[in-house]
């Protein structure tokens, strides 16, 4: 099972490549693409930094905001995210703060372009749906799927391996340091003190990968890898 880390854009290059250094005993990286649709820097350049600035051969997941681009874009991101060797996961995502939504493409058309040019592409469930709107989505072409807002192991396991073998379940750690930023979100969480016995459980059911995620709390990231 695949550990990855989620990696926060920031606005400073010392700082991006700072984090990753702390974090490179991880499997890898998801980078989230302008959260709750705020300006950031683009996940193809910070990948691009993992890549070529640390020279790490890590595994890397670039966000993709559907809500701001065009096909056209998607093809370049596709050849973009070819050249870097890294995966695409896309999403509808927020309403961006500035400007107009674009937002004609479903994940579903983008997986099938990035797909097209030999990207490994995938998209996000939430858990909040409806069955019959996860079921919807497990009939994509999605190679992964970043599985949101999970309280349980056995909401993964309901859907039998066609999203198990699939699943990389994003997990929000509430830490002593972060806790009031995570009670804000309203989003299921789980306890710095569970977290080992929820991914050796996730290792049990043989997920795909998981996510985590502590809100810039890398201390704590830190120390769990060698608890892992």
């Amino acid at each position: 099972m695949q550990i990855l880390v989620e990696l926060h854009p920031k606005k400073k290059i010392e700082k991006i490549l700072k984090e990753v250094k702390t974090l490179s005993n991880y499997d890898g990286f998801d980078i989230p693409d302008s959260p709750l649709g705020l300006p950031s820097p683009l996940p193809s350049f910070i990948a691009s930094l993992i890549r070529y600035s640390l020279n790490l051969d890590k595994i890397i997941i670039i966000n993709q905001r559907l809500f701001d681009v065009n096909e056209l874009f998607v093809h370049s991101l596709s050849i973009t995210a070819k050249m870097l060797n890294v995966d695409i996961a896309f999403t509808r995502g927020d309403k961006p703060k500035y400007g107009k939504e674009v937002g004609y493409l479903s994940s579903e058309e983008a997986v099938n372009i990035a797909k097209g040019y030999g990207v490994r592409s995938g998209m996000m469930i939430s858990l909040r749906k409806s069955e019959n709107e996860i079921n919807a989505r497990l009939d994509s072409n999605a190679d992964f799927f970043l599985v949101l807002r999970m309280r349980n192991i056995n909401e993964i396991k309901r859907y039998g391996p066609k999203l198990i073998e699939r699943a990389i379940p994003y997990i929000i750690i509430m830490t002593d340091k972060n806790k009031e930023a995570v009670k804000s979100l309203s989003q299921p969480y789980f306890e710095d003190k569970e977290i080992l016995s929820v991914i050796e459980m996730l290792k049990e059911i043989k997920v795909k990968g998981v996510l985590l995620s502590t809100l810039g709390d890398l201390n704590f990231l830190e120390k769990l890898y060698s608890k892992l």
